[in-house]
């Protein structure tokens, strides 16, 4: 179901604009990776701690933690009771009294673990190393041969403990002087996606970013989202084109 429909014409996301979010069972799909923190909440217990996985380009590990304390905590917020749009809603202040939306897709993890300072457990990062990193936080880099062979098994293993699943699809692309290239083929693509299915069960809640701006648009972002959606017998695809032009962006 869409939790919010996408516009005929789909938009620029960047770092705080979201065209839509989609939930089938425990799966969310979104343009903008903001989203992922808000249904997380809706599917664990945040009171229990959770092993996280981080597929992304980037670590996404900038935060706010006066923010959070001053605008969320001190004044009696949950953040899981909130509607998506009340989510979205939420700012930050900024110079001469502007605000700004406070999770944005660069934010959205640590943000949410200043709230619930028990919620992830061991977090484990395959990334291509852009971005803010806070070593503090990782338990755990992962290459993308590692990730590929032993996703399924890790999942399997530790099972103490529910599973947060999180995957931007500009994981599989990078920068090749200053062009947005795919760089990790679609064999890989699908191959991951069948080893994720192997133990969708076992995840509490698995998201799904397209992150379009860093995948070269949307046409690039939609097709990589297809193989995966395929995979996971899922038909966000067809949804998506029922509401919106997407063949022409």
């Amino acid at each position: 179901m869409w939790i919010k429909e996408p516009p005929i014409a789909l938009g620029q996301s960047m770092h705080e604009t979201v065209n839509f979010l989609y939930n089938f069972d425990n799966i969310y799909i979104m343009d903008n990776h903001l989203a992922a923190g808000w249904s997380w909440l809706q599917q664990v217990n945040v009171n229990d701690s959770h092993y996280y996985l981080h597929i992304d380009r980037h670590y996404d590990l900038l935060g706010f933690k006066n923010t959070v304390q001053k605008q969320v905590i001190d004044k009696g917020i949950n953040l899981h009771d909130l509607s998506f749009q009340e989510y979205l809603d939420l700012k930050q202040p900024g110079n001469n009294g502007a605000l700004f939306q406070m999770f944005r897709w660069d934010n959205y993890v640590l943000n949410i673990s200043y709230a619930y300072p028990d919620l992830f457990h061991e977090t484990y990062f395959a990334t291509h190393n852009d971005g803010n990193r806070e070593d503090d936080f990782i338990t755990k880099d992962v290459d993308f041969l590692e990730l590929l062979s032993e996703i399924d098994y890790w999942i399997e293993e530790r099972s103490d403990r529910d599973w947060i699943l999180n995957l931007d699809l500009d994981y599989f692309y990078g920068y090749v002087n200053d062009k947005k290239i795919q760089i990790i083929d679609d064999e890989y693509i699908e191959q991951l996606a069948v080893n994720i299915k192997k133990i969708i069960d076992k995840v509490k809640v698995f998201t799904i970013c397209l992150s379009p701006e860093c995948c070269g648009g949307w046409q690039k972002s939609i097709e990589k989202a297809e193989l995966v959606c395929k995979v996971l017998d899922l038909d966000f695809i067809e949804q998506l084109k029922e509401k919106t032009t997407y063949n022409n962006v």
